[in-house]
């Protein structure tokens, strides 16, 4: 296979640094003879992640160095004295033709899709107090779903 994977790259006269960020796993996957659409931007998507003090936190998809999606989970919005329970958030920053859903594991789920971006949906749901959760942040286009690994979060 890597001999395959090098012809390829040899042939078509792509730098071995077009490649950085694709795990071994997604390169060895990859027919040698052509990559598809899907796949080439499927693998120049990176995520990250951030977890905040009180169990909130935010999952990330950056492409050419750009943010285009986030998933953000926020315990009680409002604080103690205004409540409003536990909300999730999928936001659309790309005009790219992909639907973003944010995803937690009570479960539950929000999506922008049938909106035009920049586009923002929220969900709130009542979740018991210190429940450990995780969120996930998916882009869905009508080539396939890519989403990110999951990030600890707490109601």
């Amino acid at each position: 296979m890597r001999t395959r994977t090098a012809s390829f790259i040899a042939a078509t006269g792509l730098l071995a640094g077009a490649f950085t960020g694709l795990n071994a796993a997604s390169a060895e996957a990859a027919p040698s003879a052509s990559i598809d659409a899907a796949e080439s931007a499927a693998s120049s998507i990176t995520w990250g992640s951030r977890g905040d003090i009180g169990g909130d936190g935010t999952v990330w998809a950056k492409q050419n160095g750009e943010v285009i999606a986030e998933a953000h989970w926020q315990a009680d919005p409002g604080g103690t004295a205004n409540p409003k329970g536990d909300t999730l958030c999928a936001s659309d920053y790309s005009g790219d033709g992909r639907s973003v859903r944010a995803e937690v594991s009570i479960p539950a789920t929000v999506s922008t899709k049938g909106l035009t971006a920049p586009a923002k949906r929220c969900v709130t749901k009542d979740v018991a107090e210190g429940k450990s959760l995780h969120i996930n942040l998916c882009l869905v286009s009508s080539s396939g779903t890519i989403c990110s690994p999951g990030l600890a979060v707490k109601a």
